[in-house]
């Protein structure tokens, strides 16, 4: 994962993303942070773990609802963000690949999120994290909830593949619907 890059980014990462709301990859961005919101159906106590949290913006309006929030990230700086914005949060620096959750391994969710971070996983990543997540992380009840930059075809994603190649990330690996179900 590109740590240095987050690190570098952390500080304006919210305007970067604004500025670029309406052109891939974040086309429909702030759309798609409003749908985890109405899915998790946030409630307070609700015990929630935001993987890759940035800074906090998707997990600042469960936090307004009265949730629990847990927050990992890759980058201290983004953490550092995070928790300017959910001062009553807990989070760690971990990267989920060597230590999933870090010290918050052995913990259990009502839900797990994720916005645009699950792509920097490869597809071995992805699952092996969906199952460690599913068998030692999720309350009975409870959800996965994973936005991010998906597409429902290969050809799909080869399409936009070709319209958007130079702002594609050949080391971002995007969902496609026809390759991840089971």
């Amino acid at each position: 994962m590109k740590e240095s890059h987050f690190e570098k980014w952390a500080g304006d990462y919210d305007e970067s993303i604004k500025a670029s709301a309406k052109t891939f990859p974040f086309d429909g961005y702030y759309d798609v942070l409003a749908a985890v919101v109405s899915l998790v159906a946030p409630r307070p106590e609700m015990k929630i773990i935001d993987v890759g949290i940035g800074t906090g913006l998707l997990s600042e309006e469960l936090y307004l609802k009265g949730c629990q929030i847990y927050g990992v990230d890759f980058s201290g700086n983004m953490i550092e963000k995070a928790i300017s914005r959910i001062p009553a949060g807990s989070f760690d620096i971990v990267d989920v690949v060597k230590d999933h959750f870090g010290k918050f391994n052995s913990v259990k969710f009502d839900r797990i999120i994720s916005s645009y971070f699950f792509h920097h996983l490869n597809p071995e990543q992805q699952v092996s994290f969906i199952k460690r997540s599913l068998s030692d992380n999720l309350r009975d009840g409870g959800k996965i909830i994973i936005a991010d930059i998906g597409f429902e075809t290969i050809i799909d994603l080869n399409a936009s593949h070709h319209k958007y190649q130079t702002a594609w990330d050949e080391d971002e690996f995007y969902l496609c619907g026809e390759t991840i179900v089971c």
